[in-house]
């Protein structure tokens, strides 16, 4: 694969991932993936490991394998973070001297660099940052999202989306896909293309939401509801939606106690391992008392809401402030 400044990409035998922003990973992924592994042979010269649950024996044995019938062999161990200290070390022969025909990807949210394995991978192979941005990096990243698909675009088209869409890269990237559409043969996005296309098509969710409650951003969460409610979205659909994601933080501490991986939750929970990274950070917010008296407020929100006690808008707001300040009612069994 060519790179945009018509560069073939080349790939060494060893290759980093570090960072949170999932974007980023899965985009490298998908790109490396790509460019290195046929289609018709995937089931022969691509495997992906997880290193909650990691077999270095197993991996060790594939990496020094030879690809069958292609030049090149990708294997990627996700969640490189959670690789024993042990095991890492049983890696470092390997490290200094890599077969050159496997491409071993290691892909890690976090990352100590000052371990001896990361400074040897350092020196021997290639880290890619894939951090999230800072603020000052997003209108860049978006200038460079335009110049991939061969579009000019006006500095205030650009400032637009980032005040609109913010920092979500998979959402950013959305919106470009559909501007690229909406320009047709043109090769300059305006500023009134994405007022017309963004602002006038901008909807939210009950996801938007139930985000802001999960990251306890009382401000967002009250300002969504007010929308919403002037959409037409109903309360009790709100709420069933909220106390679906409470649940999903209580199986989720369940699962990582159970030592279950990334994607064995994702496939118990029902989510896709792409947007995990919220759920996570949701459950982070919340301790184990809050997560399970929730249940209370929403019950007493579910009561109010039936019973017509005070406007539908009043019992979201008061629901909203309390779950995003810990505050809890009373003691009630599980809702």
């Amino acid at each position: 694969m060519e790179g945009k400044s018509g560069k073939k990409e080349e790939y060494g035998p060893l290759i980093l991932i570090a960072g949170e922003e999932e974007f980023l990973v899965a985009d490298w992924m998908k790109k490396i993936k790509g460019d290195l592994v046929d289609p018709g042979l995937a089931d022969f010269n691509f495997s992906l490991f997880y290193g909650s649950n990691l077999d270095i024996g197993e991996l060790l044995g594939l990496a020094q394998t030879f690809p069958l019938l292609t030049e090149r062999r990708v294997i990627m161990v996700r969640e490189a973070e959670l690789i024993p200290a042990k095991d890492l070390e049983r890696l470092i022969p390997y490290v200094d001297s890599p077969l050159p025909s496997t491409c071993l990807v290691f892909l890690a949210s976090k990352v100590d660099m000052r371990k001896g394995f990361f400074i040897r991978f350092k020196e021997k192979g290639r880290v890619i940052s894939c951090q999230k941005l800072y603020e000052n990096q997003i209108a860049p990243w978006i200038r460079s999202q335009f110049k991939a698909i061969s579009l000019e675009v006006e500095e205030n088209a650009v400032l637009f989306l980032k005040a609109e869409i913010g920092p979500d890269l998979l959402k950013l990237s959305v919106e470009i896909e559909k501007l690229k559409a909406y320009a047709g043969e043109r090769k300059k996005i305006r500023f009134e293309d994405c007022e017309t296309l963004i602002r006038g098509n901008r909807h939210y969710s009950v996801f938007d939401l139930v985000n802001a409650v999960g990251n306890k951003n009382q401000s967002l969460a009250l300002t969504l509801l007010s929308k919403m409610i002037d959409e037409g979205e109903q309360p009790l659909v709100m709420l069933a939606m909220l106390v679906r994601n409470f649940r999903n933080l209580m199986k989720l501490g369940e699962f990582k106690k159970a030592g279950f991986s990334r994607v064995e939750i994702s496939k118990k929970l029902g989510i896709p391992e792409f947007y995990l990274s919220e759920t996570y950070k949701h459950f982070t917010n919340y301790s184990s008392e809050e997560l399970r008296k929730s249940f209370s407020l929403c019950l007493e929100a579910d009561l109010q809401l039936k019973s017509n006690v005070r406007s539908p808008e009043r019992t979201m707001e008061s629901l909203i402030l309390d779950l995003c300040s810990g505050k809890v009612l009373y003691t009630h069994p599980s809702f």
